[in-house]
């Protein structure tokens, strides 16, 4: 009988997990994909600094499977740099490094453990790290999360968060939907432009003080969900939620709760090449 497969433990998922060459469309670029936890193992051993034993130690893996994985990371990432590829960070076989954390009330929920300082997901006072639990499957965590889809007609994700007329929000506790409800949501199709005046043609545009005041506008109605799922949006609208707090998914699933259940279960990869 084989020995069952151990997943390796990564304090968090990349926050970007594509990189292109400069003026080469993507069409004409081949990719490597690198998994999560490869990147894990650079990052511990090129910006940490630590030895192969220290590594192996954090990622709760053996020190010559530690080995294999950096080796197999620096190979890919070599081979896109000298070869002109893009790189896509995403699957493996991993899981999140959690901490527990408790606020004033005796609320307790579980969080990256390099998540630095946090707010309590019930009450919003800030967070004390209670226990360190160990490794928890991603997104596994016991507090309620809800998580906003855009949408065009309430089922499927539409492909434009600006454009997008609804937002479909979902409330999970202990992951599983609990509820789903439609809320209306501000955009184009009620601002009426697409750019602010201070927009530059042919920049990444969104920065502006007439489109921060947009999207604004547009994310007043998900002030209380944490996830943002869309088929594409501008860099602007990114950064706007990004200060809001809400975590933003780029995806090319069509179907809302396809979608969501690909989230909860750590396999809905972020398509950055979506954004523009």
């Amino acid at each position: 009988m084989s020995r069952p497969f151990k997943c390796r433990r990564v304090a968090s998922i990349p926050g970007v997990t594509y990189f292109k060459p400069a003026g080469i469309p993507l069409r004409a670029l081949d990719e490597v994909r690198l998994s999560v936890e490869e990147a894990e193992a650079l990052r511990l051993k090129e910006l940490e600094g630590l030895e192969q034993a220290e590594g192996a130690e954090r990622m709760s893996i053996s020190r010559p499977t530690f080995q294999r994985v950096l080796k197999s990371a620096r190979v890919k990432v070599v081979d896109a740099l000298l070869n002109g590829k893009a790189i896509r960070i995403e699957g493996g076989h991993f899981e999140i490094a959690t901490d527990q954390f408790r606020c004033a009330n005796l609320h307790e929920w579980q969080a990256s453990s390099d998540s630095g300082a946090r707010f309590c997901p019930v009450c919003s006072l800030p967070a004390q790290q209670a226990s360190n639990q160990g490794p928890t499957n991603i997104n596994g965590g016991v507090h309620t999360v809800k998580i906003a889809v855009v949408s065009d007609d309430g089922t499927t994700v539409s492909q434009h968060f600006g454009r997008a007329p609804y937002y479909v929000v979902l409330t999970v506790e202990d992951g599983k939907v609990t509820s789903k409800e439609r809320r209306d949501k501000a955009g184009h199709h009620t601002a009426g432009a697409h750019h602010g005046e201070g927009a530059v043609p042919g920049q990444t545009h969104g920065f502006d003080a007439a489109a921060q005041a947009t999207h604004a506008s547009m994310i007043a109605n998900i002030t209380d969900c944490q996830v943002l799922i869309a088929g594409g949006m501008g860099w602007g609208a990114q950064q706007s939620l990004k200060s809001a707090g809400i975590e933003t998914v780029a995806t090319e699933v069509k179907d809302i709760d396809e979608a969501v259940k690909l989230y909860l279960a750590g396999a809905l990869a972020n398509r950055v090449e979506r954004l523009h």
